[in-house]
């Protein structure tokens, strides 16, 4: 006689990014309107969460995690990418520049003309799409 199915309930779901460090991270990312939600006690913090709109986005140090729980994170290459929506791209991509994002390319036209977007890079080169629906 098979057992029932035990459905777990899921929530609370979260993106970490492995960075380099997590304050400079979390304070580029609060550019964006994030904000802080949790900081590990360790001084620096190994993990800052922070919350945007329902969104959780995790910034922890690669070595605790590889450390503590046997996984091996990739630190280089566009291994995730974050996208936010905006009702002006011009200025959002000029916001994220002044705040110490990296070009990776200006507000262009996409799925014919229906969007705007651009793309920078955080401090630690995981992209962030800027996107507006167009008028």
């Amino acid at each position: 006689m098979p057992y029932p199915r035990v459905v777990p309930d899921y929530h609370d779901a979260q993106v970490i990014l492995f960075v380099a460090d997590c304050e400079a991270a979390a304070e580029l990312y609060g550019h964006f309107g994030f904000r802080e939600s949790y900081r590990s006690r360790e001084v620096p913090p190994i993990k800052i969460e922070m919350a945007l709109g329902g969104f959780e986005l995790g910034l922890a140090l690669p070595g605790p995690a590889s450390a503590e729980h046997g996984l091996v994170p990739v630190t280089e290459g566009h291994r995730a990418c974050i996208t936010l929506w905006t009702d002006d791209v011009e200025a959002a991509y000029l916001e994220a520049l002044a705040a110490g994002a990296k070009d990776r390319r200006g507000p262009h036209p996409f799925l014919d003309g229906r969007l705007r977007v651009a793309f920078v890079e955080d401090l630690d080169g995981h992209p962030i799409q800027l996107v507006q629906r167009a008028g």
